[in-house]
């Protein structure tokens, strides 16, 4: 594993120890899945019914606030402005578009630039009603399959952009209609990076209770969880791992994240878009690496579970995600060397 500089000291060592301990049960399992939703069965079933947001949408005003609080926290320099010419032409809608810059402050930045250069398949993105109403992202209604046009589910209309981001990932990254089953498993593990990194930079993100963010933190809940037993490090393939979603659903529950079943049939081996590459490149780091991967297979998940550093999340961030999403149970001294409040 890379090392981590800017942690060093008994405090990164305790803190590794806390992570390394089994998945207990989350503190509040309101915060995330409970009753099916759109065919998809919760993760908690005995949670609290889920609704998206119900107040009106963001002002414009908070928005950009929101998304300047945001890039403080992240600490990351993006050259992109939300209403640069080259973003307003292809995302119409503030929210998008400010979900769309905060990507580029993590892990899928190649994402945001391969969007703005025109080299995704999705080419033009606003809020709307897609084909599938279960999808967050997906086809607008009535469009042709291999259609550039996108939407942000109208369902989430009134949810924090930031909970967007996730997601953009994920549709961005795609190649090609009809993605089998590594292509999927692959992109909701960096949809659910992409989710971590935020909740590690502004923790309150835990506390939105709505529909779409109980979706976003179960994915979360899954990758943070997937790991060797006795191991802090995050794996995709850890077949004797302790669990993804302790107390959750049994039929749910899955050792690792690359065991999800995201798709039905066998798993196929996909070509990955060039963006892919860069933000594989942004996972290893600070380490450099060749030769990254080009293909959504089981390859790729083996070279993530070798080669991912801690660039993308410093012990620090990944103690911070998961005591936000009420993960973990730290000492006080590491509450306070993650910068974090108590939580209950």
């Amino acid at each position: 594993m890379a090392s981590d500089p800017a942690e060093p000291g008994d405090r990164a060592e305790d803190a590794r120890a806390v992570l390394a301990l089994a998945p207990r049960p989350p503190v509040d399992i309101g915060r995330f899945t409970s009753e099916p939703l759109f065919g998809q069965p919760g993760i908690y079933p005995d949670g609290p019914p889920m609704a998206p947001a119900a107040d009106p949408p963001m002002r414009d005003d908070a928005v950009v606030a929101g998304l300047a609080r945001l890039l403080a926290a992240l600490d990351v320099r993006v050259e992109v402005a939300i209403d640069d010419p080259r973003l307003t032409a292809r995302a119409p809608d503030l929210a998008v578009r400010a979900a769309l810059v905060l990507l580029g402050a993590t892990v899928a930045r190649a994402a945001l630039d391969a969007f703005l250069a025109g080299d995704t398949a999705t080419e033009h993105i606003a809020y709307g009603a897609p084909a599938s109403p279960g999808r967050i992202i997906g086809h607008p209604d009535g469009a042709a399959p291999a259609s550039g046009e996108r939407v942000v589910n109208e369902r989430y209309g009134a949810e924090h952009f930031a909970l967007v981001a996730p997601s953009l990932a994920h549709d961005l990254l795609h190649d090609a209609v009809g993605a089998g089953q590594h292509e999927e498993a692959f992109l909701h593990a960096v949809l659910a990076m992409v989710h971590l990194q935020l909740l590690a930079a502004a923790p309150d993100l835990a506390d939105l209770r709505t529909e779409l963010a109980r979706r976003q933190h179960s994915l979360a809940i899954t990758l943070f969880n997937s790991r060797r037993p006795e191991d802090d490090r995050i794996r995709l393939i850890a077949p004797d791992g302790p669990g993804t979603i302790p107390g959750g659903a049994p039929a749910l529950q899955s050792p690792d994240f690359w065991s999800i079943p995201f798709v039905g049939g066998p798993p196929v081996a996909n070509p990955a878009p060039p963006a892919l590459s860069e933000v594989l490149v942004a996972l290893a780091a600070p380490e450099p690496v060749r030769d990254v991967p080009t293909t959504f297979d089981d390859a790729l998940a083996h070279w993530f579970d070798e080669h991912h550093g801690r660039g993308w999340l410093s012990v620090r961030a990944q103690l911070r995600a998961g005591t936000a999403l009420g993960l973990l149970d730290p000492d006080a001294g590491l509450r306070t060397w993650a910068g974090l409040a108590d939580r209950s």
